[in-house]
């Protein structure tokens, strides 16, 4: 199996688990998950130390009064939109290529960068981690931005 092969089944198993995350937080589970570690969740947020890992990590539980996080969650948004943004006119100029026969894709973003879709969905991905802060989301932001390196890399 070629290397970029491998890189790209690891990035759609690693997008099936984000997925399966998002699943199971809207599904009945989610309120045994909250059921449970509400008093965990709510001791964290007795003391003035731990008050921002309830409302980093659990954003839609508790809504701080913190303007520093409200800010970084405004840049996250911004990250996400420019990102998808910026991956959609990337794909639509690739796949246009394709369709019309005109050869690969070199104007735009991709006269400056090599890999704009990867840079795009690795912003889009930093804007997700932002205002879905999970630590799995965190680790598999990490892992899929390595992934990217990687596939990136090879010739």
């Amino acid at each position: 199996m070629e290397k970029a092969d491998v890189a790209a089944r690891g990035a759609i198993i690693l997008s099936f688990i984000v997925a399966l995350e998002i699943v199971i937080m809207i599904s009945p589970f989610a309120l045994f998950f909250y059921a449970v570690f509400n008093p965990i969740l709510l001791a964290l947020d007795r003391f003035a130390a731990t008050r921002w890992l309830t409302a980093f990590f659990l954003p839609h539980m508790v809504v701080s009064p913190d303007p520093a996080l409200k800010a970084i969650r405004v840049l996250g948004s911004v990250a996400f939109i420019v990102g998808a943004v910026v991956f959609l006119a990337c794909a639509v100029q690739v796949y246009a290529g394709k369709l019309l026969r005109t050869g690969p894709a070199t104007r735009g973003l991709y006269a400056a960068i090599r890999h704009p879709q990867y840079l795009a969905l690795g912003v889009t991905g930093l804007g997700l981690a932002i205002l879905w802060p999970r630590f799995l989301t965190l680790v598999l932001l990490a892992i899929m931005l390595f992934l990217y390196y990687l596939g990136s890399s090879w010739k």
